[in-house]
């Protein structure tokens, strides 16, 4: 009796399959392509700087740490933010830290990724941060923003051997 019911069901699914109307594939959209951006391993070490405010353009996370706010400006570093009055902040640095999407805080430091290195500042004074250690290879290299494919010549086979990811741009 089970096997009966078993070859009917099987029989059912496929007559029932066979009333499903055919859909004809529709075009495929495109994946996008990036491209790394990469920096020298020397340079990126060199190229960790405080600087005067700047203009907010392609932020991404945001950070609180009473009474200043840093807003991260994707793969560029932290624009530090005085905001004892919020209702009128006011700019008053920006932490230049290549290849930066990410960063967190325990106590007076600051945790930030460079590429794939992890940088620990000092933010006492913090209109002022020092750098105080740099962990390289520390965390994964820079994903793509979104899905998408890296054509041949921008491999990690292909690059630079003291080459690191600091962004992505789109073809």
């Amino acid at each position: 009796m089970p096997h009966r019911y078993t070859l009917f069901l099987a029989a059912s699914l496929l007559l029932g399959l066979s009333a499903c109307p055919m859909v004809e594939p529709t075009d495929r959209i495109p994946l996008p392509s990036y491209k790394p951006l990469l920096m020298a391993r020397s340079q990126l070490e060199q190229a960790v700087a405080v600087l005067p405010p700047r203009e907010l353009h392609n932020t991404g996370k945001i950070y609180f740490r009473d009474p200043y706010l840093l807003i991260n400006e994707q793969y560029e570093g932290l624009h530090i933010i005085d905001n004892h009055d919020p209702t009128h902040p006011r700019p008053v640095a920006f932490l230049r830290i290549p290849g930066n999407v990410d960063v967190t805080m325990l106590g007076s430091l600051l945790y930030a990724d460079s590429g794939s290195d992890l940088l620990t500042f000092d933010m006492r004074d913090m209109p002022n941060p020092t750098l105080r250690h740099r962990l390289r290879e520390a965390v994964p290299e820079l994903p793509m923003p979104q899905s998408g494919l890296v054509p041949d010549q921008y491999q990690a086979a292909n690059r630079p051997a003291d080459a690191v990811v600091i962004g992505w741009q789109k073809l």
